[in-house]
């Protein structure tokens, strides 16, 4: 069984130092996005994309499959007074968004978890716009003190062939930090 990320080790989430090994500022200028745009953050966990990602577009779904990370998220949105993240329960292999209704999807170190790879992939094919996109951001295939075992990452064409399985065609691989890579999809339809 696929391991998922404990909610009780939320606090690392936050932790300053994340940012010098996975910055979301600069993950979130590859993807050009404007103040017309709506993003889902799947897996969003205590926000540390949603938030950045709020001052840039217009509205941000913040899901994830534990009501416990959402509230947490919840508790630091009403601090900063965000009013464009709309946070969601979401399911392993459902999305509760409709069709056609964002333009970039996150998954940031979430792919891993995921258990039924190809029923998430069709629902984000079904939510993303005819010329959205996913972004996937995981960790590299490395033994490494910090992420999830090895045995349950995915290299990064591991990723893209699963990805191109089920109807995506890669636009960008590059690098998202010292730990992970950065793969940019877009409907092959």
């Amino acid at each position: 069984m696929v391991h998922k990320f404990d909610v009780k080790k939320a606090g690392i989430l936050d932790d300053p130092e994340r940012n010098q090994i996975l910055n979301p500022e600069i993950i979130l200028d590859k993807l050009e996005l404007t103040g017309e745009m709506v993003i889902a953050d799947l897996g969003c966990g205590t926000g540390f994309f949603s938030i950045p990602a709020s001052k840039r577009v217009k509205k941000v779904f913040a899901l994830d499959i534990q009501q416990e990370m959402l509230d947490i998220l919840l508790d630091k949105i009403k601090k900063e007074k965000i009013t464009n993240i709309q946070t969601l329960l979401s399911e392993e292999s459902f999305i509760p968004l409709p069709d056609d209704s964002v333009d970039i999807l996150l998954m940031v170190n979430v792919f891993h978890e995921l258990g039924d790879k190809l029923s998430i992939l069709k629902e984000v094919k079904r939510v993303i716009t005819n010329k959205g996109r996913l972004m996937i951001i995981d960790w590299e295939k490395i033994e490494m003190e910090i992420g999830p075992p090895f045995e349950e990452r995915f290299d990064e064409k591991e990723v893209i062939d699963i990805c191109f399985t089920n109807g995506f065609k890669i636009l960008e691989q590059s690098y998202a930090g010292p730990y992970n890579y950065l793969l940019v999809f877009g409907n092959s339809a």
